[in-house]
């Protein structure tokens, strides 16, 4: 590569990467100290107290599902396992956090992507492995199967109001049989997602999608819309 093939290179890594400042990202974790409120490791500022972890650190933490992947200890041996045990869908974590950053903001849309119907992280009869298992550790993965469609029908009664402002996007059928552990069935998940998109009027939900993001019409501030999540 030529010095100047190179420069051009290292010019638009930079443009990139100034772009992303424009964004903010955020993945969730339990301390299994204390799993009532989920864990944000930040790519931005926060008044919260951050622990300072490395980006490798927050994945690990993120991706400790029990029972298939071991918790990690951060900072002052602090124990992080996945925030899917309990917010598995975290539409009211985005929102309360974009109302601390954001809250005289208009809210333009916000897109939730589901990861398959409740089915697909149903609860069998136990084997004797999974009586094995800790009963403290079951009752965390039974609340994922009830997390992620109960946060939807919360967020259905929220944006009531504020139509073509909330989309859920989750494959309904065929996802169930994946089991996950099952990793090396990815070939079926694509299949069933692709199929999921072909749909009409999946098609026509991310039209829309595309034409409210790159011109969003808001209505209220995500102070006003309120945050609150109710009690289950």
């Amino acid at each position: 590569m030529s010095r100047h093939a190179a420069e051009r290179e290292c010019i638009s890594y930079s443009r990139i990467y100034s772009d992303l400042l424009f964004f903010f990202s955020f993945v969730c974790a339990k301390n299994a100290h204390n799993m009532n409120i989920p864990m944000l490791f930040r790519s931005y500022e926060s008044h919260e107290t951050h622990l300072g972890c490395k980006i490798w650190e927050a994945a690990r933490a993120t991706s400790a599902v029990p029972t298939f992947f071991k918790r990690i200890e951060i900072g002052r041996a602090q124990p992080f396992i996945d925030g899917g045990v309990g917010s598995n869908n975290p539409s009211w974590v985005v929102l309360d956090e974009a109302n601390s950053l954001f809250g005289t903001r208009p809210i333009g849309c916000l897109v939730s992507i589901g990861t398959g119907q409740v089915e697909a992280v149903g609860i069998r009869r136990p084997g004797f492995f999974q009586q094995m298992v800790p009963t403290d550790v079951v009752d965390a993965l039974r609340a994922i199967a009830t997390d992620c469609e109960d946060t939807y029908e919360h967020m259905l009664r929220l944006f009531a109001q504020l139509p073509r402002t909330y989309f859920r996007l989750n494959v309904e059928q065929g996802m169930q049989v994946v089991r996950l552990s099952e990793w090396e069935r990815l070939s079926k998940v694509e299949a069933h997602t692709a199929q999921y998109l072909r749909r009409k009027e999946v098609d026509e939900k991310l039209v829309l999608m595309g034409k409210i993001i790159t011109a969003p019409k808001a209505r209220l501030t995500i102070e006003q819309l309120g945050t609150e999540e109710p009690p289950l």
